[in-house]
C-alpha cells in the first residue's frame, strides 16, 4: 500500500475512535466500516468493528463476523487476541462454557490484553477457585499498574477476601470513573452496602450503556455473577435486572461461568 493512502486510512480511523470516545457510536460504526472498505485486507478497522458491536452496540452477529474475518486472514497478534477474546466473551454468554473460556486462554497466549485477563478471573471467581482469579488479576494489574479500572477491578477481589476497607478506599477515590460502575457496585455488594450497590447498577445499565441489547446482557450477568451473590434475590435488584435476556443458568452453589462486564 502507498503511504498516501495508507495516511487516509489513518485519518478515518482516529476520527472513528474520536467519535467512538465521545459516545457517537453510529458515526463510529460509519468509520470504521470506511476504513475497513479502503482495505479489506486490514485487520485493525476489523477489530475496532468487532469491539464496536460487541461492547457498545451489542449487535453480536456483526461482532462474529467481524472477528471470525480477522482469524481468517493473516493478522497481527493484537487483532488475533481482540477477536479471541471477544468470540470467547459471547460464547459464554450463549451457554458454551468450556469453549468460551478455551478462546480467552488462547487470546492472552496470542497477545496479553487486560480486558481478557479480567474475564479470566471473574469466570474463576464465579467457579469458587479463589487462586486462579487472583493470578489473572495480577497479570490484568501488571499490564498497567497505574489504570484506574484495573485498580477498581481488583479491587472487586480484594472485596470479596476479607479487605473490604481496602477495597472502599479504592471505591471511594474512583466513584466517578463511570465506565467502572459494574465493578464499583461490586465492591459496596460485597461490603453490606446494598443501596449504594443498586444505585451503581443503574447508573451502569442506564447511563454507561446506551444500547438494550447490551443492557440485557450485561443484567443477566449480574444475576450470575458471583459478587452480587448477596442481592441475588433481592426485589429490588431482580426489578432493576428485569430486562435480563435469560440466557445464563442462575448459579448453583455459587458455580458459573460468565464474566462480567469489561471496559472493552
Amino acid at each position: 500500500m502507498d503511504r498516501a493512502q495508507s495516511a487516509k486510512i489513518e485519518a478515518v480511523m482516529k476520527r472513528g475512535l474520536k467519535a467512538e470516545m465521545d459516545e457517537k457510536y453510529e458515526l463510529a460504526e460509519k468509520l470504521y466500516s470506511q476504513a475497513h472498505q479502503m482495505d479489506p485486507a486490514d485487520p485493525a478497522p476489523l477489530r475496532y468493528l468487532g469491539e464496536l458491536y460487541r461492547h457498545h452496540l451489542g449487535d453480536w452477529d456483526k461482532a462474529r463476523t467481524a472477528f471470525e474475518s480477522i482469524l481468517a486472514m493473516p493478522a497481527d497478534p493484537l487483532s488475533r487476541a481482540v477477536a479471541m477474546h471477544g468470540l470467547g466473551k459471547m460464547t459464554i454468554h450463549d451457554g458454551d462454557f468450556q469453549k468460551g473460556l478455551h478462546l480467552m486462554e488462547a487470546s492472552v497466549k496470542e497477545y496479553p490484553l487486560a480486558l481478557a485477563y479480567r474475564n479470566l478471573a471473574v469466570y474463576w471467581n464465579s467457579e469458587g477457585d479463589k487462586g486462579k482469579a487472583d493470578e489473572y488479576t495480577r497479570e490484568a494489574t501488571k499490564l498497567d499498574p497505574m489504570d484506574r479500572y484495573n485498580l477498581v477491578f481488583a479491587a472487586a477481589f480484594l472485596a470479596g477476601n476479607g479487605h473490604g476497607d481496602e477495597a472502599l478506599k479504592i471505591a471511594k477515590d474512583n466513584e466517578a470513573l463511570l465506565p467502572a460502575s459494574y465493578n464499583l457496585a461490586a465492591i459496596y455488594a460485597q461490603a453490606g452496602q446494598k443501596q449504594k450497590a443498586l444505585d451503581l447498577l443503574k447508573r451502569h445499565f442506564f447511563q454507561y450503556e446506551r444500547y438494550e441489547a447490551v443492557r440485557t446482557k450485561e443484567m443477566m450477568e449480574a444475576r450470575v455473577d458471583e459478587v452480587f451473590v448477596s442481592l441475588r434475590e433481592d426485589p429490588e435488584f431482580l426489578a432493576l435486572t428485569g430486562g435480563a435476556d435469560g440466557k445464563l443458568p442462575i448459579p448453583q452453589k455459587n458455580k458459573m461461568g460468565a464474566p462480567s462486564p469489561a471496559m472493552n
